[in-house]
């Protein structure tokens, strides 16, 4: 008799309907990372959909089959469900969009579940209406996403002189290269990729703390969107929409 393989911790990223009564389900899990399922029967059975088969639930997870699209086994809450409310909710679904549109299929990310697991509990512990609240977590998760990729230079090096980013330098972005010293007045258009270098080693500080002082998160938010874009291309993501249409922002 084959052994069942083992249950892995995973949480649902995305769903959508699938033939009659199933669903087809993106996970992320630490030993396949994003990886697609089909539950079958799950639209027929309410009462497993609306307990176990929602966003931000803690789940352990058996994926049958040897297809890329795996069938999902039995399942179990692996912890107490995350309730996120008003804006944080949609802080998650942003970095379940994220994870849905960047990450390949099928490639483990130990680190990056860890730092998407932080993340969730994090946004459960908002109470605030305030976006700004948002802004370290999602930063946070932002970077750590963009690293995983090999999308994100390191944020201390110089890659003009090899060595380490000044406090009192300016840097500018190249996609190619890293963060090269700005030695003049660049236009206008170049200026949004321009960093000082108390900036750049703020975030660093702030990643390895996970304390982000106010000053740093508008030069880490216009870092993230420009490396950010550079993925996703010019289709929109749909959370950022949805946020747009409910706080007008």
């Amino acid at each position: 008799m084959k052994t069942p393989p083992p249950a892995q911790p995973a949480y649902i990223l995305h769903s959508r309907p699938y033939r009659d009564s199933s669903l087809i389900l993106e996970l992320f899990t630490p030993d396949y990372g994003r990886i697609g399922c089909v539950a079958r029967g799950a639209r027929r059975d309410k009462q497993r959909r609306q307990q176990a088969l929602q966003p931000f639930t803690p789940l352990l997870v058996t994926l049958l089959g040897g297809g890329s699209l795996k069938t999902l086994g039995p399942v179990e809450n692996a912890g107490v469900p995350l309730w996120l409310k008003g804006r944080a909710v949609y802080g998650g679904l942003y970095a379940n969009e994220l994870m849905v549109r960047l990450l390949p299929e099928g490639e483990a990310h130990y680190g990056l579940f860890a730092t998407y697991q932080r993340l969730l509990l994090e946004l459960s512990g908002l109470r605030g209406m305030d976006s700004v609240e948002l802004e370290g977590p999602l930063r946070s998760f932002e970077l750590q996403l963009l690293t995983e990729l090999g999308s994100c230079p390191s944020l201390d090096y110089c890659a003009e002189s090899q060595g380490v980013v000044s406090e009192a330098g300016s840097y500018r972005l190249e996609l190619e290269l890293g963060f090269v010293p700005v030695h003049r007045q660049s236009a206008a258009a170049l200026r949004e990729r321009e960093f000082y270098g108390a900036e750049l080693l703020g975030m660093l500080r702030a990643l390895e703390s996970g304390k982000w002082p106010v000053e740093v998160l508008g030069p880490a938010k216009r870092l993230t969107r420009i490396l950010l874009r550079t993925l996703l291309g010019e289709k929109p993501l749909q959370s950022r929409e949805l946020f747009k249409q409910v706080y007008g922002k």
